[in-house]
């Protein structure tokens, strides 16, 4: 069985902020274009260019220590991609834990696994928008996706 997509960063914040950042400030590090979602049941969209979204539903929000999105729909938008929704049915877990410096968030992308075709594209998108999510963090500025100006 293939192994999901999982890794771990050290942030200097405490796990409240790390939480927060995942509820209500996904426009900071992810995408511009994205919606809040705090509590379970909530739907977050989020778009990127041309046509690529995918819209989740909050399955767990664990205050300060886990949330957890289930994909219900998916669209990646990619030309070396044939099938546009293989995150579709996927969940993305956030696991947050308290250490001295501040707090370890441990990213699992349950059924992002290597012999997908958009793996290594969505392993270095996580890698890039976690960076982004740790400097929004600790400097107050992170790099989301930036829709074209039209």
């Amino acid at each position: 069985m293939d192994k999901s997509y999982s890794t771990e960063i050290k942030i200097s914040v405490r796990p409240e902020a790390v939480y927060q950042a995942l509820t209500n400030r996904i426009d900071k590090w992810w995408t511009e274009s994205a919606n809040e979602a705090r509590q379970v049941g909530d739907k977050l969209v989020v778009r990127f260019e041309k046509a690529t979204c995918w819209q989740m539903i909050v399955l767990e929000a664990s205050k300060n220590q886990l949330l957890i999105w289930q994909v219900l729909e998916a669209n990646h938008d990619l030309d070396k991609i044939a099938r546009k929704d293989e995150w579709k049915d996927t969940s993305i877990q956030w696991r947050i834990e308290t250490t001295e410096v501040g707090s370890k968030l441990i990213l699992t992308h349950q059924g992002l696994v290597p012999t997908l075709q958009c793996f290594e594209i969505c392993q270095s998108g996580w890698d890039y928008f976690l960076g982004s999510l740790k400097s929004f963090l600790e400097t107050g500025k992170g790099y989301p996706f930036k829709a074209a100006a039209a």
